[in-house]
């Protein structure tokens, strides 16, 4: 019989593996094999919402560069003529007026300054996004590898129980064996197809699921290279770890440019009481006189005092406050709760990895050697291989939890700690939100 394929994995992270014999190059670029390195950079570059992310920064640097404006409309130039009668004498009057409105108060200023900030939550929020990303993305990755690693177990417990299906029968029609042992040996193996069958559904799951990230054709075969290998995660105590973690999540950090953008935006919507002054210079030809002149002019606040606005801007800065302190304790929920699972799941993957793992499957063999010496039923091989079926199904049960505690702790610590490499960042400049735009 065949010996079942152990894997021990405590803390996971991606080792390079033998590469299989490489595909044709599909249409989308993707390598064949695709190892971690190659996926993570993938999403970072090509994931769909990080690219409409990027965007977003584009159109609010757009607005800050429209908030830079010196004044706040184009000049205007108005034209008059008109024709003066007076008995038996005409005389044609003509007029020009340009005119020009200014910026007073430092409005100019404070438009820039909203800008500046939106678009540095923006851009916060577009690196928290790439963070998140990356880690969802190592999630599917190491996901993917343990729904293989489940393949190859179910492919190894169903040749197991073919083979005593057939060992089973052959000892019935020799005379040796009861038709209940070649029953319980077709049911094992009927159970072993349908535990195939359905790891062969989660790899295929978990696989759109990978490509999805990767903005890649979701019906397209896709081939991993990796391993699932031990490697403790370096951990600070809670505090520390806290601590950090507030201070890397870029969100955190967007929310506070939007507090800073209200706070703008409100000295703003007070500083609108303060009329923009229009200046304008005219020359006129009356009567065959030329006059010339200039003047100001500007609206008088009597009538709209814009309470409306200024109203509406508190009530913004005070929702911008209350959004950032909500974050600020869903950052440290986040991380705690993590860390708890993440602390679980390594315990039970240390539980059930090397000698359990071994020894059912050693049980097994041990068994099945018995019933050919006739010193045990089928009954007893059932049962162990069911053992083993129910410990290798904890194990890769521990380590798919172990998978989303690990990139669950990178996500809430805003990439602080990660379980394998990581990927170059992709700035959001110009010249990139530009490309991506074409």
């Amino acid at each position: 019989m065949p010996r079942f394929r152990i894997v021990a994995a405590g803390a996971l992270a991606i080792a390079a593996g033998a590469a299989p014999r490489a595909m044709a190059a599909p249409d989308d670029g993707l390598p064949a094999p695709l190892r971690m390195e190659q996926a993570l950079q993938r999403a970072l570059d090509r994931n769909l919402t990080i690219r409409q992310a990027r965007q977003q920064v584009g159109i609010l640097r757009g607005r800050r560069e429209h908030a830079a404006r010196i004044v706040p409309t184009n000049p205007e130039l108005a034209l008059s003529a008109g024709r003066r009668s007076r008995g038996s004498e005409a005389t044609t009057d003509i007029g020009v007026r340009i005119s020009q409105t200014l910026f007073t108060g430092g409005k100019r200023g404070l438009h820039i300054a909203v800008a500046e900030a939106r678009t540095g939550s923006a851009r916060a929020r577009l690196e928290y996004l790439q963070t998140a990303t990356v880690a969802r993305t190592r999630r599917a990755f190491l996901d993917l590898l343990v729904a293989k690693e489940a393949v190859t177990t179910a492919e190894e417990v169903l040749e197991s129980a073919r083979a005593f299906h057939e060992y089973a029968r052959q000892r019935l029609e020799a005379g040796e064996a009861t038709r209940l042992a070649v029953n319980t040996a077709r049911i094992g193996s009927g159970r072993a197809r349908a535990a195939l069958a359905a790891a062969r559904t989660e790899v295929s799951r978990t696989r759109v699921r990978l490509l999805q990230l990767l903005a890649a054709d979701p019906a397209r075969e896709l081939r991993v290279a990796g391993n699932l290998t031990t490697r403790p995660l370096d951990l600070p105590d809670r505090e520390k770890l806290l601590r950090r973690a507030l201070e890397r999540r870029s969100d955190l950090a967007a929310a506070g440019r939007q507090v800073a953008a209200a706070r703008k935006a409100l000295k703003l919507s007070e500083r609108q009481l303060i009329p923009n002054l229009t200046v304008y210079g005219f020359y006129k030809r009356e009567e065959g006189a030329d006059v010339a002149g200039g003047g100001l002019s500007a609206p008088i606040p009597v009538l709209h005092r814009y309470g409306g606005e200024q109203r509406a801007a508190r009530a913004r800065l005070q929702q911008a406050r209350l959004e950032e302190d909500t974050l600020r304790l869903t950052v440290r929920r986040e991380v705690t709760r993590a860390l708890a699972a993440y602390e679980g799941a390594r315990q039970r993957v240390k539980a059930l990895k090397g000698t359990v793992l071994e020894s059912a499957a050693e049980n097994l063999e041990l068994v099945q050697r018995a019933l050919k010496a006739g010193n045990v039923g089928a009954p007893a091989v059932t049962t162990a291989r069911d053992n083993l079926l129910n410990v290798r199904r904890d194990y890769l049960d521990a380590l798919r939890s172990l998978v989303e505690a690990g990139t669950t702790l990178e996500r809430a610590t805003g990439g602080l700690i990660a379980l394998g490499p990581r990927p170059g960042t992709t700035a959001a400049t110009e010249q990139e939100t530009e490309s991506h735009a074409r």
